[in-house]
Formats: C-alpha cells, sequence, structure tokens
C-alpha cells in the first residue's frame, strides 16, 4: 500500500507534487485514470483532479468519491493538494473540499500549508506572500478565474467554510516539532478545524514534516511532501531513497525530436517564458475567430499554421497567454458575442486540446510542453492519459514525465507561475 495518496485540485499542481515526491526519492506515480492499476512499487500516488476550476457544488461531490477513493486504499497519510497560491474564489472551492476531507477521514481538522519556499511562497503570521510581495499584490490578483484580492490566509479561508479557522505562527514552528505538535492538538482539542502554520523557509517545512509525519490527513503544496519521505524513511515506513526513472535518449547522430509546447497560462511567469523562447517558432492563434467560426473552423486554421512551423523547426510554441488588458479586450468581445468569460477560456483550453490530439495522432509528435492548469487537464483528457512516471526535474515543482503504461509519449506539465524564464528551452532539451 503506498505512504501517501494525495488528490491534487488541478494537473498541474498534480504534477507539481509527484516531481517533488520523486525528488525525495520515494517511488511516484501520477494519475489522470483513477482505473489506472497500481503496481506494488509505487511508494506515492498522486491524483490529478479538476476539484480547482469545477463549480463548488460539483467540487463537494467529486471531492467525496476522490477521498473515498484515497482512503480504500490505505495510505499512511491522504494530502489534499492544491495550489501554493491557494487559487480560489470568496465561494470555493478549497474550503468545500476540505470540509468533505476531514469529515471522510474522520479527523476533527487538518494544518493548512500552501507555503513552497523553493518557489518563493511563504506565509507569515498568517498572511501570504509570492517571491516577497503579498499575494493579493501579486499577478495572481488578476487572474481569470481566481482572483486573489486578500494575503490573509486565515480571513480568506474562514469566507470558504463555516468551520473555525486559526494561526499556528513562525515562532512557535521554530520552537521545533514537540512545540507544534502540541499547538496542534490544543486548537484541534478546542474545536478549531483548520490550523494554518506560517512556513518561510524549507527548513521551516521541514520542522513542519518532523511533526505532522504520522498526520491521516494534511493539506497544502507540495512543500511537506518534498520533506516528509526523509522523516518516513526514519521512521521505517520507506525503504532507500528511489532514483526516477530514466530520461528520454537519442542515438548517436539521430534526428531531434520535435517538440510542441501549448501555452494556454496567462500567468506573468509563462508571458516571460514566452518571451524568452525565441529559438521556438511562435504560434499565436486570433482567438477572435472562436467568437464567429465553428471550432472545426478554428482548428483547421490552426493545424495549417502549426504545421507548416513544424516543417521549418524543431521547437514550435502556440501561445493563447495574453496580458491583462489584451484579455480583458478579448473577453469584452466576446461578451458583446454573447459568450461569457468562462466559456471563452473553455473554448481556448479546448482548441489546444485538440490542437495536441492533432499533433500526436497525425504528426507524430512525442515531446509535449503545456503551461497553465486548466489547459493541462483538458490537454490530458483529450489525449486519454492514463498516468505519468517522473523523469526529471526542469524547474522545481516541473517534473518531465513519460505516459504509461505505453512509455510514449514525455511532456511536462507546468503550473503558470512556476519555471524560469527560460523554462521552455530547458525542458526541450531536457525532453530531446
Amino acid at each position: 500500500m503506498p505512504v501517501l495518496v494525495g488528490i491534487a485540485d488541478d494537473f498541474t499542481g498534480a504534477s507539481d507534487q509527484a516531481g517533488m515526491l520523486a525528488r525525495a526519492g520515494a517511488g511516484s506515480v501520477l494519475v489522470f485514470d483513477p482505473g489506472f492499476p497500481l503496481g506494488e512499487e509505487w511508494q506515492a500516488v498522486t491524483y490529478a483532479t479538476r476539484l480547482r476550476s469545477v463549480p463548488a457544488a460539483q467540487a463537494r461531490l467529486d471531492a467525496q468519491g476522490l477521498f473515498r477513493m484515497a482512503r480504500s486504499l490505505q495510505p499512511h497519510m491522504v494530502q489534499y493538494k492544491y495550489c501554493s497560491t491557494f487559487d480560489s474564489t470568496p465561494e470555493g472551492n478549497i474550503g468545500p473540499v476540505l470540509d468533505v476531507a476531514t469529515d471522510l477521514c474522520g479527523v476533527p481538522g487538518t494544518i493548512v500549508v500552501p507555503a513552497l519556499p523553493v518557489n518563493g511562497r511563504t506565509t507569515c503570521h498568517g498572511y501570504h506572500f509570492v517571491l516577497g510581495v503579498p499575494l493579493h499584490e501579486s499577478p495572481m490578483k488578476d487572474h481569470p478565474l481566481n482572483p486573489m484580492t486578500d494575503s490573509n490566509l486565515v480571513r480568506w479561508l474562514s469566507r470558504l467554510t463555516d468551520r473555525p479557522v486559526t494561526l499556528v505562527s513562525y515562532e512557535t514552528v521554530e520552537r521545533g516539532p514537540d512545540a507544534l505538535r502540541e499547538a496542534l492538538q490544543s486548537r484541534w482539542s478546542a474545536g478549531q478545524s483548520y490550523v494554518v502554520v506560517d512556513c518561510l523557509s524549507r527548513r521551516h517545512a521541514r520542522l513542519i514534516a518532523r511533526a505532522v509525519w504520522d498526520l491521516p490527513l494534511i493539506s497544502g503544496s507540495s512543500a511537506l511532501p518534498l520533506e516528509l519521505p526523509a522523516v518516513w524513511r526514519r521512521e521505517g515506513l520507506l525503504g532507500p531513497r528511489r532514483r526516477s526513472a530514466p530520461g528520454p535518449s537519442r542515438g548517436s547522430g539521430s534526428r531531434r525530436e520535435p517538440v510542441l509546447a501549448l501555452a494556454g497560462s496567462c500567468a506573468a511567469q509563462t508571458l516571460r517564458q514566452v518571451a524568452a523562447a525565441t529559438d521556438f517558432a511562435l504560434v499565436r492563434p486570433d482567438l477572435t475567430r472562436l467568437l464567429r467560426e465553428t471550432a472545426s473552423q478554428v482548428i483547421d486554421g490552426l493545424t495549417g499554421q502549426v504545421g507548416a512551423a513544424l516543417t521549418h523547426s524543431e521547437l514550435v510554441i502556440v501561445a493563447t497567454s495574453m496580458a491583462a488588458q489584451d484579455r480583458a479586450d478579448l473577453q469584452a468581445q466576446a461578451a458583446a458575442a454573447g459568450m461569457d468569460a468562462r466559456a471563452l477560456g473553455l473554448a481556448i483550453e479546448e482548441l489546444l486540446a485538440r490542437l495536441a490530439v492533432w499533433a500526436v495522432q497525425e504528426r507524430g509528435i512525442r515531446r509535449l510542453l503545456v503551461a497553465g492548469g486548466e489547459t493541462a487537464g483538458t490537454v490530458c483528457a483529450a489525449l486519454q492519459l492514463q498516468a505519468v512516471e517522473i523523469l526529471c526535474d526542469v524547474a522545481p515543482g516541473v517534473p518531465l514525465c513519460r505516459s504509461l503504461p505505453d512509455r510514449d509519449l514525455v511532456l511536462a506539465l507546468k503550473g503558470g507561475n512556476f519555471g524560469q524564464d527560460d523554462f521552455f528551452m530547458r525542458a526541450a532539451r531536457c525532453a530531446t
């Protein structure tokens, strides 16, 4: 049985978690299809879901099945994994899913640790920061689906659930695992369900991991899964560190595999990465066509553009990402045509997913990079991917993966704000 089963609320977040677990030496698998048969070699299982983007009522319903499934695997620990920028509207979905998870796991409450210090996400006195900038002042304030307007996690989470939310500050964390454990137990004994825990550094994450290693349920980013395997190894729950699967290889003198990148995220970091990908042939679809033409007409035109680009370049990026003002202008045009912002976003995701299917099935593309959580979910579903194994890190939280069981497709699923400015070039080098 696995030591950890993670339920991630989007596909790039799931990839982040599975990659961190592999980086820590656990036998880690990322699963898209819940029916995928798990072998005994997998010590940590992460399920990719769309809990983040579905309506809150649907998230509650889906979470019931997902956490029942997680518990049926009899793991040492279950984790509800959400983004390190705590992506959630005031209506949900983090709070509603937490309520379901705690009820099904039979616990009075759990920890809330969205910090991910290795990627510059930190929490201090309950306030959350992105690279030192308060969350509500960071580019997350312009997120098209989950704009973050408050950096105070206790206050924000309190809007998402009727259950009590409280804080354990970094001063308690620094007193060590025993002090932290005592503080957590006292909060739960007092009826305070969800405990936001400050975390300003990887050292803090290690201390938190040592305090919570035997809890049946945790919640947060991939920061604790990066540290927990070392604790479990000391406690006898894990064997020696596992190596990741061998990466892709090509024979001496063989042609480099073509790489297709699909950038659906509008995150500021993805915009920088697209601008820096000067070795890629860039294709920018005319998204206004979605407002006046059928999907088939739009995809036919796009495959023609991408096919021509692939003829002349082994590296092609298709970017629907755009700056906030350009996105607002497009949304205004869509509204005038009777299409709301969510429907427009779904149409763009579906366009990129259909392009991915064409590229794999018609052009034989076997190296795929995808930026954006919702985009990644739609692409993986369209390709009917069941699961992937972890090959190597491209950036913290962004592993290169290979499809299972066929091992035919190499891909990276990147959260919008993750990765270095030259991410696409780094990923292309790793993939080929």
